[in-house]
């Protein structure tokens, strides 16, 4: 899988890729909506959200399974002087409790539970298995009361998607969904932005 990911960057063949932090990310961090604190980048690509996280004062931890992309984002990291404030995994996301530990004895900027954590593009790419074990994942490392956004591409016969009631399924024992705002891709694709925000025991 990774292979694949590697050649689509090597090639640019990346549309997602576009260097720009989505507004809706942005309009999040700047009302101060989340608190400053840990920030999980699922899927990071090339790190042009962290980076944008980090420069708000989050610490970041990115995580992809394109080992150009890793580099890549590295790379970037290192000119923006961030290296402090963003670590960066080659990985498969479901895999995210090794990075991001909610109870932890290390003293770093990474240690403990995540505050915010955010997904554009990654989850619908993932097989039935593997997004319930994302979830799993997630919900253990996530603080009650962290925001969670995802974006995600609306169902299409033989195409990448997940629907509402999917989401609906898969995350209502642990979140309550905030908002759904439905968009279109330039190529008229369907799809979604989540906001869902895990709950306090006892909620």
């Amino acid at each position: 899988m990774s292979l694949f990911w590697d050649l689509l960057y090597l090639f640019k063949k990346t549309p997602w890729d576009t260097g720009v932090t989505p507004p809706e990310i942005a309009s999040v961090i700047e009302s101060g909506k989340v608190p400053i604190g840990r920030a999980l980048d699922l899927g990071c690509g090339t790190g042009t959200n962290a980076i944008y996280l980090a420069q708000h004062g989050f610490a970041v931890i990115g995580i992809d399974v394109s080992r150009r992309a890793i580099a890549l984002a590295k790379r970037k990291v290192r000119s923006a002087q961030l290296g402090d404030r963003v670590r960066l995994e080659r990985d498969d996301v479901t895999l995210m409790r090794r990075y991001a530990v909610s109870h932890s004895t290390e003293q770093s900027p990474f240690s403990g539970g995540i505050d915010f954590a955010y997904d554009i593009g990654c989850f619908h790419n993932l097989k039935p298995e593997a997004r319930q074990r994302y979830v799993a994942a997630l919900t253990a490392v996530l603080k009650p009361g962290a925001i969670y956004m995802l974006y995600a591409f609306e169902p299409q016969v033989d195409r990448v998607g997940v629907a509402l009631d999917e989401i609906a399924a898969l995350f209502d024992a642990a979140y309550r969904l905030d908002g759904m705002r439905r968009g279109e891709e330039r190529h008229g694709r369907g799809s979604a932005w989540y906001t869902l925000i895990k709950r306090v025991p006892g909620s």
